[in-house]
Formats: C-alpha cells, sequence, structure tokens
C-alpha cells in the first residue's frame, strides 16, 4: 500500500476506488448471504411440511393394515429428494416399523460448516394418524440433509456474489476514468506549465483548459499560482538588486574581506584584501589560510577560529606573512548560518602602524604593575648601558637572578592574590638592601634580578662581595612574610655570574644567570650558584635533554621492557613495565636521567598515562593469546605527580575498560614520598583504587621518609624492599637488618614482600632463609621487549627457570 500511495494522483484514486468498491461489494453480498440463509431455511420448512402432509395418510394406513412392503415403498419414494438423509415409521408402541437411509454422497461442505450455517435447522417428526377409524397409527421422523440444502444455498448466493462484484468494479472504474479526465488530466498539464515557465514569464495553458475550469478549483488553483509566481518574480528581481547592492558594499569597503565556507576555504575576496595581501582573488581562493599567517601566529588564531560560535564575532591580532613581511592585523571574525550553511565573515585590517606605536608605549612601561618594580626590559636597557659604557678604568659588574622556593605551591594553595602579596612583600623587603648602584627588577612570575655595578677590578673581592650580598637576600627571604592573613615561609635560590666591559652581549649575560640560578636549583635550593664556564655544558646538555624529551613524547619514541618476576617455586607471578627511551644520537637514556627531568618540565603525567596504556595493551593481548594467567600482576610505576592528579582516577577505570584487562592483573607502584604530601587524600584515592580491585605496592621501600605508624593504614598489598638494602644483603649487616625488619613487620601486617635487585644465586638464598618468597632481578631475567619476555619466560607451564 506504501508503494501505491507513492504513486500519482490517478493512480492513488483509481487504487482507493476499486478497493473500496470490492469491500462495500463483498459487505453487501455478505449481508445479502445472511438474508438468503434466513429465507432458505424457511422455505425449506415449507418444503419438508409439503412433503410430509404428501406421505402422512399412505403411511398411516399402511401401518393399520400392517403393511410393510407399501410403507417401504412410501419412506424409499421420500429419499429421492436429495435433502433427506433418512426416514423412519414408528407404531404406537414406539417400535421401529420401516427406516430408509440415502446413500452416501459427496457434498463441497462438511457437517461441521452445514451445523454452524444451519444450527436451528432440526429434525421433522410427525405424528400418524387415522381419522376413519380413528386410529393413532404411529410417528414419522425425516432427517433432513444439511450439506445438500447449505451447498444449493452456497451456489444461488455465489452467482449473487460474482454480479454483484463485477458491478461495483465496472462502477469503480467508471468513476476513475471520469475523475482522470476532470481532474488528473488537467492537473497534469497545470503541472506541466508551472515546472516550464521561465523568470518573468506567464503561465501559460491552451484555451481548453481556461474554457473549462476558469471557475472551478483547477481554475482558482492556476489564478493562485499566477499569483504567487508574479510575486515571486518580484521578490527576485529585489532580491537580485540586495545581491548587487551587497557586492558593491564588499568591493568598496576600506578594510580587506574574505568569506570562507564551512570547511574554512576563502569563498570571497574583495578588492581591499587583494590589495593588501597583495594577491589575486584566484590565487587568495587556491591557499589555505595557514599559508598566508606568520608561523608563530597561527596556532592562536587556528584556535580562535575553531572555537567561534555562531553570531558570537570576536576580534583577533594576529600576523600575516606578506612577501617575507610580517603583517600584523586585526581581523574581526563574525560566523553566522544561511540557509543551512555555515560562513564565517572576516574583515581584515592593517594596524601596522598602531601596533608600532604600541610597541613604543610599551617600551616605555618600564615598571611592574604588581611590585612597582623595574620590569626585565628596564633591567635589560640598563644592562646594555652597562656593556656600552666606556670607562677609564675596568671595573667588574653582575647580574643575579633569584627565584623563590616553591613559589607555585603557595600560589595554588592560598590563591593568587595571597601570591600577590608575597611578591610586593619580598620587593619591599628586599628593595631596602638596594644601594646606588644595584638595580632591583622583577624578571616575571616570582622570578627578580639584580644589576650590580661598579664592583672594582680585583676578581676576588668582586666574588666575596656578590657572596655576601646572596646570603642577605637569602637571609631577608627566610624571614617570616606577613601576606594578607597568612604568615609565609619562603626561601630563595640565587644565581649569579659577573662581567667586565663589553666582551659579552646582555643575552649570553642573562643566560649565564639563569645557568647559575639553575645549578643553585640542582644543589637543593634556598643556596646560591655563580657562574663557572663548565656550567654552560650542563645547562646546555640539560636543554638539550628537555628538547628531546618534549620530541620523544610527542612521537611516543618511548618502549616497554618487561621484567619477571618469580616466587620461591620458581614461578613466574607477574612482571614489572619498565619505560626505555632510545635516543637517536645518545642511545640508550636511563630512566634514572630523564624521568626527574620529565617531572619538572611537566611532562611525567603524559609519560605515565602512555606507559598505563602501553602496559595494558600489552597484557591484553597477552591474555588473548592465552601467554598471561589472569593470576599473574603487571607492576606499573606511577609518579606521585601523576597520581596527584585529579582525573587519574577516571583515567585508570577508563583504561581498564578500554582493554578490559581484570583489574587484579594490575599492580600500581608508588613511593612513600608521595604520601608526605597529602596523607588522607592518597589515602582516600588509594582506597577508591582499591576498590576497583587494582593491587597497590610501596616501591623501593626503605628509602622514604614517610613514618611507619601510617604503613598499618594504608590499603597496601605488596612492600617492595629497595634493591640497595638487597645488593649488600650478604657483607652489610645493616641491610640485613633492615630487610629483617622490613619482612617481619610485613608480616605482621599481613603484606607480601618482594626484594628488588636480586643477582645471584647467593642472594636468592639467603632471602629464602630469612623468609622473603618473591623476587625481581637480574638473576632471574633482564628487561626485556614484550616478545622477547615471552619468548624467554612465558612457556607452556608456569614454572621460570632461570640459568644458574
Amino acid at each position: 500500500m506504501g508503494v501505491v500511495l507513492s504513486k500519482s494522483l490517478f493512480i492513488k484514486q483509481a487504487v482507493l476506488t476499486l478497493a473500496l468498491a470490492i469491500v462495500l461489494s463483498l459487505v453487501s453480498s455478505g449481508i445479502q448471504f445472511i438474508d438468503g440463509i434466513r429465507y432458505q431455511k424457511q422455505q425449506i420448512d415449507q418444503d419438508f411440511d409439503e412433503l410430509l402432509a404428501v406421505v402422512e395418510k399412505p403411511l398411516s394406513e399402511a401401518v393399520f393394515r400392517l403393511d410393510v412392503t407399501f410403507a417401504q415403498h412410501q419412506i424409499d419414494s421420500l429419499l429421492l429428494s436429495s435433502s433427506i438423509a433418512h426416514v423412519e415409521v414408528r407404531d404406537e408402541a414406539g417400535v421401529l416399523f420401516v427406516q430408509a437411509t440415502a446413500e452416501k454422497r459427496r457434498f463441497s461442505v462438511s457437517h461441521s460448516l452445514a451445523d454452524y450455517f444451519l444450527p436451528d435447522l432440526q429434525n421433522y417428526k410427525r405424528e400418524l394418524r387415522l381419522e376413519r377409524p380413528v386410529f393413532q397409527a404411529g410417528s414419522l421422523l425425516v432427517l433432513p440433509e444439511k450439506r445438500y440444502l447449505l451447498d444449493r444455498i452456497f451456489k444461488e448466493q455465489l452467482s449473487i456474489l460474482i454480479y454483484n462484484l463485477f458491478k461495483d468494479v465496472l462502477l469503480a472504474s467508471l468513476i476513475s476514468l471520469l475523475f482522470y479526465f476532470l481532474v488528473t488530466h488537467p492537473l497534469k498539464r497545470l503541472t506541466e506549465s508551472l515546472s516550464t515557465v521561465g523568470y518573468n514569464e506567464k503561465l501559460s495553458l491552451p484555451k481548453s483548459f481556461y474554457r473549462r475550469h476558469k471557475s472551478d478549483e483547477l481554475g482558482h488553483l492556476h489564478s493562485t499560482f499566477s499569483l504567487l509566481w508574479n510575486k515571486l518574480n518580484t521578490a527576485l528581481s529585489d532580491l537580485e538588486r540586495s545581491d548587487s547592492h551587497t557586492k558593491a558594499m564588499i568591493e568598496h569597503a576600506a578594510d580587506g574581506i574574505l568569506l570562507l565556507d564551512e570547511n574554512n576555504k576563502i569563498t570571497l575576496v574583495n578588492t581591499a584584501a587583494e590589495f593588501m595581501l597583495k594577491m589575486e582573488s584566484e590565487t587568495l581562493k587556491s591557499l589555505s589560510l595557514e599559508t598566508l599567517h606568520a608561523s608563530s601566529s597561527w596556532g592562536v588564531f587556528s584556535e580562535a577560529l575553531n572555537s567561534l560560535q555562531i553570531d558570537a564575532p570576536r576580534t583577533v591580532e594576529t600576523l600575516y606573512q606578506i612577501q617575507n613581511i610580517e603583517l600584523p592585523v586585526e581581523i574581526r571574525l563574525a560566523k553566522y548560518k544561511i540557509q543551512d550553511k555555515i560562513e564565517v565573515l572576516m574583515l581584515i585590517r592593517d594596524v601596522s602602524e598602531r601596533k608600532e606605536t604600541e610597541a613604543h608605549i610599551h617600551y616605555l612601561a618600564y615598571y611592574d604593575s604588581v611590585t612597582h618594580l623595574p620590569n626585565r626590559q628596564y633591567l635589560a636597557d640598563k644592562l646594555r648601558e652597562a656593556l656600552q659604557r666606556k670607562q677609564p678604568v675596568p671595573s667588574s659588574s653582575a647580574v643575579v637572578f633569584m627565584d623563590l622556593d616553591r613559589f607555585k605551591t603557595i600560589n595554588d594553595s592560598l590563591g593568587h592574590n595571597v601570591g600577590d602579596q608575597l611578591l610586593c612583600c619580598v620587593a619591599s623587603q628586599l628593595s631596602s638592601l638596594i644601594d646606588d648602584n644595584i638595580i632591583f627588577a622583577r624578571m616575571g612570575g616570582d622570578e627578580f634580578a639584580f644589576l650590580l655595578t661598579n664592583l672594582g677590578d680585583n676578581k676576588e673581592q668582586v666574588e666575596l662581595v656578590i657572596n655576601r650580598f646572596a646570603e642577605s637576600i637569602m637571609f631577608a627571604c627566610q624571614q617570616v612574610k606577613k601576606a594578607g592573613h597568612h604568615e609565609v615561609h619562603i626561601t630563595a635560590s640565587l644565581g649569579a655570574t659577573i662581567f667586565e666591559g663589553s666582551e659579552c652581549s646582555e643575552e649570553i649575560i642573562l643566560k649565564q644567570a639563569d645557568t647559575a640560578l639553575y645549578r643553585a636549583k640542582e644543589c637543593g635550593r634556598n643556596t646560591f650558584a655563580l657562574y663557572k664556564k663548565e656550567m654552560q655544558a650542563v645547562s646546555d646538555a640539560r636543554l638539550e635533554m628537555e628538547k628531546a624529551l618534549h620530541h620523544a613524547t610527542e612521537f611516543k619514541l618511548f618502549e616497554l621492557y618487561y621484567q619477571p618476576q618469580t616466587n620461591h617455586k620458581d614461578e613466574l607471578i607477574g612482571a614489572e613495565a619498565l619505560i626505555r627511551w632510545k635516543d637517536d644520537k645518545k642511545g640508550f637514556i636511563s630512566p634514572a636521567e630523564f624521568i626527574p627531568v620529565a617531572e619538572e618540565i611537566g611532562l611525567i603525567v603524559e609519560i605515565g598515562d602512555w606507559v598505563l596504556n602501553e602496559a595494558l595493551s600489552q597484557v591484553a593481548i597477552w591474555l588473548r593469546e592465552g601467554k598471561w594467567q589472569v593470576s599473574w600482576r603487571i607492576s606499573i610505576n606511577v609518579s606521585p605527580i601523576q597520581f596527584q592528579q585529579a582525573g587519574f582516577l577516571p583515567m585508570l577505570k577508563a583504561q581498564l575498560q578500554k582493554h578490559d584487562v581484570p583489574a587484579c592483573c594490575v599492580d600500581l607502584e608508588i613511593t612513600e614520598n608521595m604520601l608526605l604530601n597529602d596523607l588522607s587524600s592518597s589515602l582516600e584515592k588509594m582506597n577508591a583504587i582499591k576498590s576497583l580491585g587494582v593491587y597497590l605496592s610501596i616501591d623501593d621501600f626503605g628509602t622514604g621518609y614517610s613514618s611507619l605508624k601510617y604503613l598499618k593504614s594504608l590499603p597496601i598489598d605488596r612492600l617492595k624492599i629497595d634493591q640497595s638494602f638487597v645488593r649488600d644483603l650478604l657483607t652489610d649487616k645493616s641491610d640485613e637488618a633492615i630487610v629483617h625488619a622490613v619482612i617481619a613487620m610485613a608480616k605482621a601486617l599481613n603484606i607480601e614482600v618482594l626484594a628488588e635487585g636480586v643477582e645471584t644465586l647467593s642472594h636468592y638464598d639467603r632471602l629464602r632463609e630469612i623468609n622473603c618468597f618473591c623476587y625481581q632481578g637480574y638473576y632471574f631475567g633482564h628487561p626485556l621487549p614484550a616478545d622477547k619476555f615471552v619468548a624467554a619466560f612465558v612457556h607452556d607451564s608456569t614454572t621460570l627457570k632461570p640459568d644458574f
């Protein structure tokens, strides 16, 4: 029916009319059929009454005379009628006198169907009696043949049904044909006329159409369409004028205009944009937006463009690269939606002159808005002047960099307002120590700088002055400071470089001071370092390490190795996932070397997430391949910084679900020092991790500073004895005592113990003697890549057999 109703109007009307005619014909015939049955029942009763009346008297006389032959002849004659199935005659005592049954015949209807349609048709019984002499002769019983009677009714009604159906179908066809000529065909001609009419043309139809349909609905429909068409032509003319007007305004606009489609492809360029960008319109349309930008500005502009909301215009400043010249521009971005299409309008204005003015004003703005100290630019200018100044007698000068230790922690925990107040307090307190030949400036953030000039020409004396100055600054910083309602304790790290004359540029001097400051931080903070030439190599190596580490993190150049963990039965119980980094230039770099750098520059969280994802992915593969048992654990180290992240727990859940690895296969290793920062928060997170079914271990146990009293409240499954204690177990009684104590304490707390750094059979035997039953070390196997680990340590049995 759905296919039919999707056709033309004529087919829809014809099919529906025909269907309706058939349904009505069948309903009408059904009603006639029911009335026919009712009528036939009455006719049957009448026929049987007449038939019985004919044989009643002869049969009464035959019974009276006891003439069986004559009676039998009479009832046999009744069976000549196909409507009678059986006849019986009984005498006055009810004894069967004669009977007869019709021969078996086949009918098109069944007994059940006959009983259903003729339920009221009963057996016919007539009393036999003689009038003269008066004699009660007996009774006559006639059983009608219902199947024959119903079959006869069906045949009569079928002809009526066929006649009515033919008549109704013929009438429906005539109606459909009439509908076609009166409605469908004229409507089709009107539709064809509408589909072929051109812009600014009138609707034209044959004169016969106007003559026949002038006053009917089709005529009104044509008039309505003509009126709408005229209005549409008028609207199109207005739209063309509006479009021409818009194009004229775009072309004559003073600002450059670019129009972007939803894919940020340029679709429209005005003359001002061509002049500003020094390119033709077609050339610009073939370029991407990125090619117009300076490399340093594209990232910021791309983010602004991608985050732009519909009907929320914004202004962005960026740099265009025009014929090797950077052109600062101000762009007004507006995103809108027209007819389900999204477009972005860019109004571009050259602001190079304004930028030059702003740059000059900025150059004159020498003071920091928070501390009211001279800023970096001021210090740089004064340093430049000192280098350019010609002195009759050579004299040394120095630049001292100062950085407040752990200022970020104070800023994050107490708020930026308190941090700013602390900076002001430090600036005010240190300003009192400044002489006329010292310039004190805030370089930005929590970093300050001092420029000391005219210190003399005696190198040793100058170094002594610098050292005393640094000590006075550090002592002043150590004093309790008021920041709002808080009393804050803070220390400072200082680095200095001494220079004389103009043998160095200002950039080199500032870099040397920064290098010395970094060395001071490396030495434990709250200290001072004076720049030496050998520091630069360390600083350059550190910078190179940071760059290489960023590159390795971005392109995932790390690899996971796996070291087996065994028990005292030489059975494999798991493995530790260890990160390895092979640099193209330096080869393999120790995690002990690059992990602290990653923690300091903020890459450790990203690296830690990669390690967790990679390790779980590998375990999932081994589980599918049957190379890993659910009872084994994969040990994964978690950095304190990564563990303290708010998103660590959701990330862990997501990784477990992503790789479909049972939580019982995962053992997260944390360090004791992590508990020093925030024990309550760490404990809450550890309990949440345990609720997932993940195991927790304390790595390098015995080297940290956390109190042992907290150990009983921590949900820890395993302690890993640091390899430094295991390595000297056989030679150092103190180390042996520590190992004994750890094992005894863990046993009392029902915590498993695993010894790291087991390298010899002697270590292995001694650990078993003192009841340490889990091990890891070179004696059992070196860390290997995943495929080699499986080949070396995973066999048909779970037993790990090291080479003794």
